[in-house]
């Protein structure tokens, strides 16, 4: 190959030398060459001793050199080395895994977190190419952390691709069925890198059974049923749809069941079962891994198939809630609000575990969560609101005579609500006890509770070390907070379930544990309602010793005055007064 090349500084040309100088300051080496006087017209290059000591470097060809005239620069005419063409690459999945990952930030796109190639990669390609590729996949929830496990791998081979992931997304988003999706997903893109690297120009779709053992997740993802935005994981499961569109592969689902082992002999367990248990405990392995090291949910991504997504405050939504865009629209204004009502101080506002109570709520029938929206704010059939909104004249309490709001109600201090204060208590002693809260914790609760009633501040010396900052945490919310469910964040129930190993789930826990003390607010106000409704009612009772009275008198005067027509209702003292209180008060009218 013959090269023509316009050079500059730092070529030195002379009438009998070419030099090149390479480097700068003291470290500049000069290479000096002559022509040689064997040939006219070209100047080939030659060692001259007194500038260059060493041999002349085997790939020195011969080359013409000739100044322009005016410059500073030379044109240098020579032969040029061959280029060997670059070696291609070996394929690999882990080159499109890599390449696919320099890609992402933490907005956008995804691939899974680790994958490892076991045995001979090209094994699995063959197999994928022929049909006989299978993808398990099965996933791993607990504590608002999930992830998922998935092996690649043929039936009767022993190499396998393993892949390994966090299931991406809020803590609000996480579930075990978040966590059998994304394990679909890799294995789509897994499927889709392999045969990508090792068949590029492959023209027909392969056929691969994909499997996990959650059934809801393999009917969303595969099946053609209707998909709103506002469906849960929307984002994940449009994505997996979208996937399978592009993907070279054609795809079979096919839903195994799991953890069969727990009735059935490991020996007794299909193929399927087998690796579905398989990926389960690298699933779960892996969570507790992320676990240890404290490893937080990066922000929910949007997936290189995701069409559209919805981003809030710069974090992608799962799915289009329409309780969450109101929330962004009406809650801070709902804030203020609480603190100028002193319902809520800023610093119980950051201790309370908002996403605890949200789920209590959403938990609760719909009848209760009107109840409890209203009677938060006080805006309740109370004595106090009847005589604002004309429908009584006096506010006392139908329990004791006090004035009634809704605050009183649970501290009302008649015989009979207390009696009902106490069986709510004892049953939600019970409770704590067969959902296995820790005694430190149902201690601390119960003691709060007392506070209800009695003002004075609970010995904080009575409570466990380890629990005691959400002991005094939960005073700051108030006892207040604690009966209408708000909860302190900081209780270390988990620990306790630990303790005992316990796989139950500490925020289903607080969920229930927050139902419950909400429902001791509601029975209270039932069996107010009960009273207010009977003749123990503090009202009815005046209003019968009014009548009475009344009935007494005019028996007293005797019916002598009275129109004969009148004069009858005057025969049997007892009767009238046995007769209900609007009879009665309908009978004096007449006289």
């Amino acid at each position: 190959m013959v090269s023509t090349t316009l050079c500059s500084n730092p070529w030195d040309i002379g009438t009998t030398t070419l030099s090149l100088g390479t480097g700068s300051g003291s470290s500049t080496t000069s290479r000096r060459y002559a022509p040689s006087g064997n040939h006219s017209g070209t100047d080939s290059l030659q060692r001259t001793s007194s500038w260059w000591t060493c041999p002349l470097p085997s790939d020195v060809l011969c080359a013409t050199v000739r100044p322009l005239s005016g410059s500073d620069w030379v044109l240098l005419t020579g032969t040029g080395l061959p280029t060997l063409p670059p070696s291609a690459p070996t394929p690999s999945i882990l080159n499109a895994w890599q390449a696919s990952a320099d890609l992402c930030t933490d907005y956008y796109r995804w691939v899974p977190d680790e994958i490892e190639v076991q045995g001979d990669e090209a094994a699995l390609a063959n197999a994928l190419i022929q049909g006989r590729l299978r993808i398990i996949s099965d996933g791993s929830y607990k504590n608002d952390l999930g992830t998922a496990a998935v092996q690649l791998l043929p039936k009767g081979g022993t190499a396998c691709i393993v892949i390994r992931c966090q299931t991406p997304g809020l803590p609000q988003d996480q579930s075990a069925y978040r966590s059998e999706l994304i394990g679909l997903l890799a294995g789509i893109m897994a499927a889709d890198w392999l045969l990508q690297q090792w068949f590029p120009a492959h023209s027909q779709r392969p056929g691969v059974k994909i499997a996990c053992d959650g059934l809801l997740a393999i009917e969303m993802a595969f099946e053609d049923r209707p998909l709103s935005p506002t469906d849960a994981q929307f984002d994940l499961i449009s994505s997996i749809r979208e996937a399978i569109s592009r993907s070279p592969v054609s795809w079979s689902p096919w839903h195994v069941y799991g953890h069969l082992d727990k009735s059935n002999l490991f020996d007794e367990l299909t193929w399927w079962e087998k690796k579905n248990l398989e990926v389960d405990g690298m699933a779960v392995d892996f969570r507790k891994e992320l676990e240890a090291a404290h490893q937080l949910i990066p922000p929910n991504p949007r997936f290189f198939t995701e069409l559209a997504a919805l981003f809030v405050a710069d974090t992608k939504q799962s799915r289009l809630s329409d309780h969450f865009i109101q929330e962004c629209v009406t809650l801070p204004r709902l804030w203020q609000h609480w603190r100028n009502r002193n319902v809520i101080s800023e610093e119980s506002e950051n201790l309370t575990d908002w996403e605890t109570l949200g789920r209590a709520m959403r938990s609760l029938p719909a009848g209760l969560q009107r109840w409890i929206t209203k009677h938060w704010v006080g805006m309740c059939g109370t004595g106090k609101f009847k005589v604002y909104w004309g429908l009584a004249s006096s506010a006392v309490c139908p329990w004791c005579g006090e004035f009634e709001d809704h605050l009183h109600v649970p501290r009302c201090p008649a015989a009979l609500a207390r009696d009902e204060w106490d069986r709510r208590a004892t049953t939600l002693s019970l409770w704590m006890d067969i959902h296995l809260t820790s005694p430190a914790i149902k201690h601390a609760i119960l003691l709060l509770l007392q506070g209800v009633c009695d003002s004075s501040r609970p010995p904080s010396r009575l409570i466990s070390r380890t629990i005691c900052p959400a002991f005094l945490a939960q005073e700051a919310i108030g006892c207040q907070g604690l009966l209408e469910g708000r909860l302190a964040s900081l209780w270390l129930q988990q620990n306790y379930f630990d303790e005992i190993y316990s796989r139950r789930s500490v925020s289903l826990w607080a969920s229930h544990l927050s139902q419950q003390l909400i429902s001791i607010g509601f029975y209270m106000w039932e069996q107010r309602n009960t009273v207010q409704h009977s003749d123990d009612n503090v009202q009815l009772r005046e209003r019968h010793c009014l009548v009475n009275e009344g009935i007494h008198s005019q028996f007293d005067m005797g019916s002598a005055d009275l129109p004969p027509d009148i004069r009858r209702m005057l025969t049997c003292r007892h009767s009238i007064l046995r007769k209900s209180l609007v009879d009665k008060e309908e009978w004096l009218k007449l006289l």
